[in-house]
């Protein structure tokens, strides 16, 4: 008996190590990304949503994507590391105000209303809004969405959009790919989604397809705490000098298999 209370004893103690180290290990990472330990000075954070294809999304465990690639080409001009943090979109911004991402670089696209609470770079993506359906659906255009559930993701455009059509029930999702998962299995009745993901994530569904017509057209840019000017100048020194030198065109054959000059 008295083994067996030892043998619980040291159980017990090890639980306690684990979860004091787990709760030291956690704040020594929120102090290093407030700057209050380490150098973060050396350290450029973005704050993305990794499940926008082919803009940011995971691969081999990473988050990789044609947004990621641009953030380091910002990093590599400041002489700075770039690290990564993934998170909601809806949470994006509130991460910037907070000071937890110095930048959010997300597919995100410039609004009024966005830039009452953030700044914005100049735009490195001409983007736009489309319907997606399944195969067969009754749903042609954008004057069918009434009186059908559409799916969107949490605060994009999309969901802006969708809230504005009168009789429409809006289905707000985290993802693009679990919107389409629910189109795709008929929980919803169609789906408004940015193109370039659309395009990326439909061909996995043999069932949906994308109709012609654009509900928006739209500009993304890297959103940037409001009045940090130095980040915001440099950052659009960059999209400028890429899209002169090459290596934005680059980005968008590596990612899009096309050129373009967007």
């Amino acid at each position: 008996m008295e083994g067996v209370a030892k043998r619980n004893n040291f159980i017990w103690l090890v639980g306690i190590f684990i979860f004091i180290a787990a709760i030291f290990l956690m704040l020594i990472d929120i102090l290093y990304r407030e700057g209050t330990i380490g150098d973060r000075k050396s350290v450029l954070v973005v704050g993305t949503h990794a499940g926008f294809k082919p803009f940011e999304y995971i691969q081999d465990g990473k988050v990789v994507g044609f947004d990621i690639d641009l953030s380091r080409e910002v990093a590599k001009s400041l002489g700075k590391e770039l690290k990564v943090e993934d998170m909601g979109f809806d949470g994006l911004l509130p991460a910037l105000e907070t000071g937890q991402v110095d930048m959010v670089v997300a597919g995100m696209t410039k609004t009024p209303e966005r830039e009452k609470n953030v700044s914005f770079s100049k735009s490195y993506y001409s983007a736009a809004q489309k319907i997606v359906v399944r195969k067969g659906s009754t749903i042609r255009n954008k004057y069918e969405l009434s009186g059908n559930k559409i799916g969107v993701q949490l605060g994009t455009t999309s969901d802006t959009i969708v809230s504005k059509i009168k009789g429409v029930s809006a289905t707000q999702l985290q993802s693009v790919p679990s919107v389409l998962q629910d189109l795709s299995s008929g929980k919803i009745d169609a789906a408004v989604l940015d193109e370039a993901p659309a395009n990326q994530y439909v061909h996995g569904y043999s069932n949906l397809q994308i109709l012609p017509d654009s509900l928006s057209n739209e500009e993304y840019a890297v959103a940037i705490k409001k009045d940090n000017n130095e980040l915001k100048d440099q950052v659009d020194k960059v999209i400028t000098e890429m899209k002169k030198d090459g290596r934005y065109q680059k980005l968008v054959k590596k990612y899009f298999n096309e050129v373009s000059e967007k």
